[in-house]
């Protein structure tokens, strides 16, 4: 079997794979998204992926940005902000290319391959926008979304980076005008073991406690278990 076929085979498995439609598979376009430049610098015969990766960052921005826009009715622009920075950044995007096995189907030059390029955030980073490139331009701005949706959104977790404290203060500012207030509520454990549980309150109303090792930790837990509680929803649907 020659190696173009192996590849085009290779392709058609991974698109069935993602559910991607047949004008991706079929298109080409899949093929330059895993294709790096150090690859197309060294055959001189085939285009990188860079311009689908270019169209790709944007295709996903705004599609991030409209889906946290309709989860969060009532989240402040800066938590906004904060959601789709932690999602579209160069460590969830290459979590999810790693979910779907991107690597084996990058094509790398020898200098890049023999440094592990292929295992690389930002070359994984790379690729995946590249693909959502590709399927915006085979098949429209639907079939991102839901690609974006299912494969992405749906397993990447923005509040675990975000900076829970910074996003409880914008969140209580904006919705109710009030700061949020931390006390000490508990501490137990030996002075080299100590244990601190923490409780914020908005108004004088607690709506969440945590606990850690330090009260820089435990504030941290209090301010993810309030946001929690009553931190931006998805709006509800009748």
């Amino acid at each position: 079997m020659s190696e173009g076929l192996s590849r085009k085979r290779a392709l058609r498995s991974f698109a069935r794979r993602l559910g991607l439609g047949e004008a991706t598979a079929e298109s080409g376009l899949l093929d330059t998204a895993l294709i790096h430049d150090s690859y197309a610098a060294e055959t001189g015969s085939r285009a990188s992926n860079e311009r689908l990766e270019f169209l790709g960052d944007a295709v996903l921005g705004a599609l991030v940005s409209h889906a946290l826009y309709l989860r969060h009715a009532d989240a402040p622009e800066g938590m906004l902000s904060r959601l789709r920075a932690a999602l579209i950044s160069r460590q969830a995007l290459a979590q999810t290319a790693q979910r779907l096995e991107i690597a084996p189907l990058l094509l790398l030059g020898r200098g890049e391959t023999a440094a592990g390029g292929a295992e690389r955030p930002s070359i994984l980073a790379a690729a995946l926008e590249a693909i959502i490139g590709a399927v915006y331009l085979s098949e429209g701005l639907e079939a991102s979304r839901v690609f974006i949706e299912r494969h992405h959104l749906a397993h990447a977790k923005p509040t675990e980076v975000i900076d829970p404290k910074t996003a409880l203060q914008e969140y209580t500012q904006a919705k109710y005008k009030k700061a949020p207030h931390y006390a000490i509520a508990a501490q137990r454990g030996p002075s080299h073991a100590r244990v601190f549980t923490v409780s914020v309150s908005v108004a004088g109303k607690t709506v969440g406690s945590g606990e850690g090792a330090t009260k820089k930790q435990a504030e941290a837990a209090a301010a993810r278990a309030a946001l929690a509680k009553i931190g931006p929803q998805r709006p509800t649907r009748t």
